[in-house]
């Protein structure tokens, strides 16, 4: 009867982070499916951000370099687009998904890179995310990255690959300069042997992460994959 009943009168859509109902909007999008308190909460990285590492820039008028990527040489990383300021409801989502078992945020949270992937007009061969280490998947058991790169893919339809793996842990990065994490990150990653490795010659890699503080785990991932082979490497965030 109840089954009938909501065939009739069905239930009204439900915010896709927080699970309130919404209102059913005009549209089909993500941000149609989710609240306008959600919403308030979503800082959007909006122009004018660094074009190179997508920094906010204030109340510039047009996009240039942030004065990080004005002082650094060019590095292995070509670009890097994320979604949102990390400020505190992306920070709590984040913590949510990858530590108290919200995975089932996961699809919206790629659904929101995807739609900013399509937005820049990238084009790029192949889709991968930045691995961890053999002892902290077994801890967590997934890695976030890889789970939001599988549903990036399948949105914008490239192939997703493996292509890197971790070989050494690092301890953790959150009080170190952009410095001395590139020198904490040296070799911690290798390109995936057989038969998971791919050719990269002349192919443009688009890497997954969920966060992008300083840029270093990838630069040090572009470096990898430019050794390998990479035409070019590109990074795409949620939260920066």
């Amino acid at each position: 009867m109840k089954k009938g009943w909501d065939q009739l009168f069905p239930p009204p859509p439900s915010c896709r982070l927080c699970s309130t109902p919404v209102s059913p909007g005009l549209g089909s999008g993500i941000w149609d499916r989710i609240c306008f308190s959600c919403r308030k909460g979503l800082p959007l990285i909006a122009p004018p951000y660094c074009r190179r590492c997508s920094r906010p820039l204030g109340e510039r008028k047009e996009e240039d370099l942030c004065s990080g990527c004005r002082r650094s040489p060019p590095d292995p990383l070509d670009m890097n687009r994320s979604v949102l300021r990390y400020t505190a409801f992306p920070k709590e989502l984040i913590r949510l998904y990858k530590y108290r078992g919200r995975e089932r945020l996961a699809p919206t949270i790629a659904e929101l890179m995807a739609e900013v992937l399509l937005r820049q007009g990238w084009r790029g061969d192949v889709i991968t995310f930045v691995p961890i280490h053999p002892d902290r998947l077994r801890e967590r058991g997934f890695n976030q990255a890889e789970r939001l790169a599988k549903g990036i893919a399948r949105l914008v339809r490239l192939p997703l690959r493996p292509v890197l793996e971790r070989i050494r842990p690092t301890s953790p990065q959150s009080l170190r300069s952009r410095r001395e994490r590139l020198v904490a990150l040296r070799g911690a990653f290798r390109l995936a042997p057989p038969p998971r490795r791919i050719r990269l010659s002349n192919r443009t890699v688009i890497i997954v992460d969920d966060v992008y503080t300083t840029g270093a785990t990838m630069v040090e991932c572009a470096r990898v994959l430019k050794e390998g082979g990479a035409k070019g490497v590109l990074s795409l965030t949620f939260a920066r």
